[in-house]
Formats: structure tokens, sequence, C-alpha cells
């Protein structure tokens, strides 16, 4: 019997679904969905014809990208590298 050993990033008992269970320990599953989400309630709300800036300067976008970025900084600490952002 072969024995398989798990990543830390996949011990979880988070799981979402998506046509199959997929483990999100990190939730970033939900928050790319909120972030998502967030974008388009702010693009809608906007005035003007051009709502790049409103939807980056959006406290809801940049709360919910704060998130998903720490998450994914926690991810990448669990596989073993350092996440590197370009803003």
């Amino acid at each position: 019997m072969t024995q398989y050993k798990t990543h830390p990033a996949l011990q979880t008992d988070n799981y979402v679904r998506a046509t199959t269970l997929v483990p999100d320990k990190y939730g970033i599953i939900q928050l790319s969905n909120d972030l998502l989400v967030a974008m388009h309630e702010a693009d809608m709300s906007s005035l003007k014809h051009d709502t790049t800036e409103d939807v980056s300067l959006n406290v809801s976008v940049i709360d919910n990208f704060t998130q998903l970025t720490d998450a994914m900084e926690d991810l990448a600490k669990d596989m073993g590298i350092e996440a590197k952002f370009k803003f």
C-alpha cells in the first residue's frame, strides 16, 4: 500500500463545493468571489464614465483585496515559498 503525504496547505476541514469538493483552507475561493462582487458594486455605483479610479479606491474593494493577498501569502508560506506581489 502506498503512503501519501498531504501538503500542509491541503490539511483542512474547510471544503467548498465547486463541481467536486475543493479544499479551501484559507478561504481563497470565497475571498475571490467577495472581491469580484465588491468590484462590481463599486463599478455599478460609480457616476463616472471611466470607473477605474472609483473601483480601485473603494473601501470594500481594498478590504477584500487585502484579505485575499493575506490568504495567498499564508498559502505560500505553507508551500515553503514567499509570495511576491507587484502593486
